[in-house]
Order: structure tokens, then sequence, then C-alpha cells
């Protein structure tokens, strides 16, 4: 039978906020390289009007900042989620330390 490990927990909550870090970082340069490959081929297809008017860094600048956007997001969810595990090991503590303090149910408000 398996036995309870706080430290499992916590341990699982910081790879969830380096795994958020290095999610922002990543997606981000991403779009930009997207955007790099993307843009000789979307100026070939373009208007020669829009091509002459619009750098070639824009492309990759935009879609590196949308892939910001989307790392953001996702490195939301993953720290909501080592904030969601964090808060259900100090739940557990705290109810511990009742436990053991005698106290628990006794107490009236």
């Amino acid at each position: 039978m398996a036995t309870y490990q706080p430290e499992i927990i916590q341990t699982f909550a910081n790879r969830l906020y380096a795994r958020a870090a290095v999610t922002t970082v990543t997606s981000a340069l991403l779009g930009i390289l997207i955007g790099l490959v993307v843009t000789p081929h979307l100026f070939q297809v373009l208007p020669s009007f829009i091509v002459l008017r619009c750098p070639e860094w824009v492309v990759p600048v935009i879609l590196g900042l949308m892939g910001l956007g989307q790392g953001l997001e996702r490195a939301s969810v993953l720290k909501l989620q080592a904030q969601t595990a964090l808060c259900q090991l100090q739940i557990e503590v705290n109810t511990r330390l009742i436990r053991e303090s005698g106290s628990g149910a006794s107490q009236k408000p």
C-alpha cells in the first residue's frame, strides 16, 4: 500500500512552475520561427503593393506575439494546477495539525 508523501506534491508543483516558464518562451520562439519560414512563401502569394509596404520582419513579430500570448495562457493553466496541488497539500498539513492537537471537533465556533 502506498503511503502519503508530501514531498512528491511539492516536487510536482515545482516542475509545473518550471514548465510554465519554459512554455512561454518556447511558444514565442516557435511563433517567430514559423513566421520566418512562412514569410517568403507568403510574400510570393500576396499582391505586390502589400509586399512593398510590409517589411519582412512584421510577420515573424506578429506570429511571435501570438505565440507569446498562447504560451502565457498555457503557463497560467500550469500555474493553476501547481497552486491547486499546493493548496491541497496545505489543507492536509492544517488538518493534520488540528487532528494532532486534539482540538478538532470539540471546539465551538
